[in-house]
């Protein structure tokens, strides 16, 4: 089972370049996604057979049955290999089975590589697809784990030391049993293995993305599922923001509706994301972020005004995007950790992260010039054009910046100059 080959159109590069591309430049995107996450997982099997890892059969058979579903039902392991948390987890479990030294014995400090997810992901693209299968594979830590995209499991209080999960044509089993559902997280009685759905929110006839944690895969049973309230709140939240995108800012809502799959609620104070921004972000209501091995995935926590949301996810976006440009075409040249000025962030940042937030904030100020046209308030037009003015200097000194210096690829040089196109057109 390989992967296919990618080609990209010029103009759609200098689509992308220029922070657009529309929907089908999103799917080029996700195609290079695709092909990357099944090259991933066939070095993961290869690594397996080659350490003599305890999962190495179970990974092996999984990946028989995955290439036997890839040949009939292609369109749901897609679906399923692109999804954010089997991407977290296929670049995270290879990453640790690659370390010096590993030979499968646990890690004390974060606990074993957990290969054999392979086939609750095959489990997975089966149950989309609507193929009875049936896999077996050992238990998970602390007895629980998600099926990418569908639902969160957790076995009974005392499971086997191995797991026969069968999909049917009428739902799922566990070792012969159909599993309990239940509607709230914090519900832990009764016998038999429980079920809870991932969420899912929609808005208007496009957009649908699931509330999901993107390292559920990778970590089992660290981060309960959402629950049905905090979906509930979710949906409140985004809802406005959605409204004025698919109304106002069409081509965003387009490449939003196409590139993101998950929504990751976030704690209240999510540190990782606020330590290196500035004192307004640290203190905003709104924080978000996105990971580069998790393409499809915006992190959020808290919300804001519906100009606000819709501003952020426009950002994480972008990012997104550039994340997946990225792995097809390197846009910055390897080399030393040199760091400068973003005048976004607190203290300097290297050169990939620096391309990435011109990349966002190019992004975001093409939204606040829309908008400052849009608002009918003057307290929110002078907000529109102040966010816009502010952003479009920034940018101008970045990209002044990184055409100076030699880090850039010529793709990167390349994206870069139509980004210094569009402030100047503007």
């Amino acid at each position: 089972m390989g992967a296919d080959r990618h080609t990209m159109p010029t103009e759609t590069f200098i689509a992308l370049a220029r922070g657009k591309g529309g929907p089908s430049a999103v799917r080029t995107l996700t195609a290079g996604q695709h092909s990357r996450n099944l090259l991933t997982l066939r070095e993961l099997v290869d690594r397996c057979a080659d350490l003599g890892h305890p999962h190495a059969d179970s990974v092996g058979r999984a990946w028989r049955l995955l290439s036997g579903l890839r040949r009939v039902e292609p369109a749901a392991v897609r679906r399923i290999l692109t999804y954010p948390s089997v991407s977290a987890w296929a670049a995270e479990t290879i990453t640790r089975l690659d370390r010096p030294g590993h030979t499968g014995a646990p890690e004390p400090a974060d606990g074993p590589p957990w290969p054999a997810m392979l086939s609750v992901i095959v489990a997975a693209a089966a149950r989309y697809a609507g193929t009875p299968l049936t896999v077996d594979f050992p238990t998970p830590p602390g007895g629980a784990f998600p099926l990418p995209m569908i639902g969160h499991l957790r076995l009974d209080p005392d499971p086997p030391s191995m797991v026969e999960l069968a999909v049917t044509g009428h739902g799922l089993t566990v070792d012969g049993r159909p599993p309990r559902r239940v509607s709230a997280a914090a519900d832990g009685e009764g016998t038999g293995s429980t079920w809870w759905p991932v969420p899912r929110l929609r808005a208007g006839r496009r957009l649908e993305v699931r509330l999901d944690d993107l390292w559920s895969l990778a970590r089992p049973g660290a981060t309960p599922p959402v629950r049905p309230d905090e979906a509930a709140r979710w949906r409140v939240a985004l809802a406005p923001a959605w409204r004025l995108l698919a109304t106002h800012h069409r081509e965003y809502a387009a490449e939003l509706a196409a590139a993101i799959s998950m929504v990751m609620p976030l704690p209240p104070e999510p540190t990782a994301l606020t330590g290196g921004g500035t004192a307004a972000e640290q203190r905003a209501a709104l924080i978000s972020g996105t990971f580069p091995t998790g393409v499809g995935c915006v992190a959020l926590s808290g919300a804001g005004d519906a100009a606000t949301t819709a501003a952020t996810l426009v950002h994480e976006l972008a990012h997104n995007k550039l994340a997946a440009l990225d792995d097809l075409f390197p846009l910055v040249r390897p080399g030393a950790d040199v760091r400068f000025p973003a005048p976004w962030r607190v203290g300097p940042r290297p050169v990939p992260a620096l391309l990435q937030g011109l990349y966002a904030h190019v992004c975001v100020a093409g939204f606040w010039r829309r908008q400052a046209h849009l608002e009918t308030r003057p307290t929110g037009v002078r907000r529109a054009r102040a966010e816009f003015g502010r952003l479009r200097t920034a940018c101008r000194d970045v990209v002044e910046l990184l055409l100076t210096g030699d880090r850039l690829t010529p793709p990167g040089r390349l994206l870069v100059r139509h980004l210094h196109a569009t402030l100047t057109a503007w």
